[in-house]
């Protein structure tokens, strides 16, 4: 049976840590910070490199869109090359499919800009995908989503693999998706490994899909492709369009199912592991947003030791629910001033809540606020068709303005947070 031979090869990693692959590819990012960090004047040797995510919250296209707007104006700022990781969840993964299409995209965002205003992909064109993906024993909903977001709002029909990044030169952020297995278990997926979260269960991201018992390998299957994977991040965010393609995929629809995959856990022996998970065959996943609407889980912790988080928030919802989460798996998270919870309904376009001891500094900035009130949500409501080029065009300029209004309170926070990992190696006498 094909995958015998790699049958005794621990293909399953239990760990906190760090895979080699993305230690290697963050290792080499660094020195693209480096480079940054000199330029903008800041005092940083190869060792105090920070580590510093930016986490985009979901909120459908008003998400991927605005993430767009973000990214594009820390480029022009100089600000997005101090940035080590990309997280996301929901809406903001469509942008990140999307941005990461190009290799050199944190060089050349406008490119990536100028494809928001393209001409989109031919209806016919994601038929074609939808009837191949048919085909297959795990079809549903989520191919749906996929081509929904890819095809009709991101105006792309990207079929690489995540994994393809995996050997890439690190010239961007390294990325990371976010997902929630339906038993609220968080999953996330890089270019080099899938898995939970939590329990620090990964496989690698070219094997998700791949069938296993008991951590062997029994038959190897083709990685899903970026438009798959749009459709397991993103969920139910995007069942308001569906109407739109009913009649061409109802056809195709052979089961409702929410993100099937199968399950590299199956049968995997050890205690970590919930019967609901190793006890069948296959597991399903669903929009990360429904249990917090932005890509924390994965950035708290040792693991990836994170100094400073960026965290534009482009939900309709409030983006605080991780505290408790955070004190029940013992995670470290910064005290949040409730002057942000009171301020929910009329907010600054940016606050920040200073890490510390493992805490990182996270750096909130609302895309709607009391400096920009002539841009209202309910204009940009999730549950709507697809923007047109006027809605695209406020939603990247309101992004962009909120990172050029508060590029002096970003520059100090990533100085700060330069200090912050020079102490940390001179407390610990080194550094990740």
């Amino acid at each position: 049976m094909e995958g015998k031979e790699a049958a005794s090869e621990k293909l399953i990693r239990q760990s906190q840590s760090l895979c080699a692959g993305e230690q290697d590819y963050v290792n080499r990012r660094k020195r693209v910070v480096l480079e940054s960090l000199n330029s903008l004047e800041m005092n940083c040797t190869q060792d105090s490199v920070p580590h510093i995510a930016l986490l985009a919250s979901g909120g459908g296209q008003r998400a991927a869109v605005a993430l767009v707007g973000s990214v594009y104006q820390m480029e022009k700022e100089g600000l997005l090359d101090t940035v080590l990781y990309l997280g996301g969840v929901s809406g903001s993964t469509w942008s990140m499919a999307s941005l990461y299409s190009d290799p050199e995209w944190s060089t050349n965002m406008d490119r990536t800009l100028s494809r928001l205003s393209g001409p989109g992909v031919d209806l016919e064109k994601a038929l074609a995908w939808l009837t191949e993906r048919a085909k297959e024993e795990d079809f549903s909903l989520t191919d749906i989503w996929g081509v929904l977001t890819s095809a009709g709002i991101m105006k792309q029909m990207d079929l690489r693999r995540l994994s393809d990044e995996a050997s890439r030169n690190a010239t961007n952020p390294y990325p990371v998706y976010s997902a929630i297995e339906k038993h609220w278990k968080w999953f996330e997926v890089s270019p080099h490994e899938a898995g939970f979260t939590e329990m620090g269960l990964f496989v690698q991201t070219s094997l998700l899909g791949s069938k296993f018992e008991n951590g062997e390998l029994l038959e190897k299957k083709p990685e899903m492709d970026m438009v798959k994977l749009q459709g397991l991040c993103v969920g139910v965010c995007v069942c308001c369009v569906f109407s739109l393609l009913t009649k061409q995929v109802l056809p195709l629809i052979m089961k409702w199912e929410w993100g099937t995959t199968t399950n590299f856990l199956y049968q995997y022996q050890d205690s970590t592991v919930p019967p609901c998970l190793h006890s069948k065959d296959k597991f399903h996943l669903v929009d990360a947003g429904l249990l917090i609407n932005v890509a924390y889980p994965s950035f708290l912790g040792d693991k990836r030791d994170i100094d400073l988080i960026i965290a534009p928030e482009y939900s309709a919802g409030n983006m605080f629910e991780v505290p408790d989460y955070a004190a029940e798996l013992k995670r470290p998270f910064p005290e949040i001033d409730n002057q942000v919870l009171e301020d929910r309904d009329w907010p600054k376009d940016c606050y920040v809540f200073e890490g510390k001891g493992k805490e990182p500094t996270i750096i909130y900035m609302p895309l709607f606020n009391r400096q920009n009130c002539e841009a209202k949500m309910e204009e940009f409501s999730t549950f709507q068709r697809p923007f047109n080029q006027e809605k695209i065009n406020v939603l990247v300029e309101t992004a962009k303005a909120n990172i050029r209004n508060n590029k002096e309170t970003l520059l100090r926070e990533i100085n700060k947070a330069v200090l912050r990992r020079q102490n940390k190696r001179c407390v610990c006498g080194g550094i990740k």
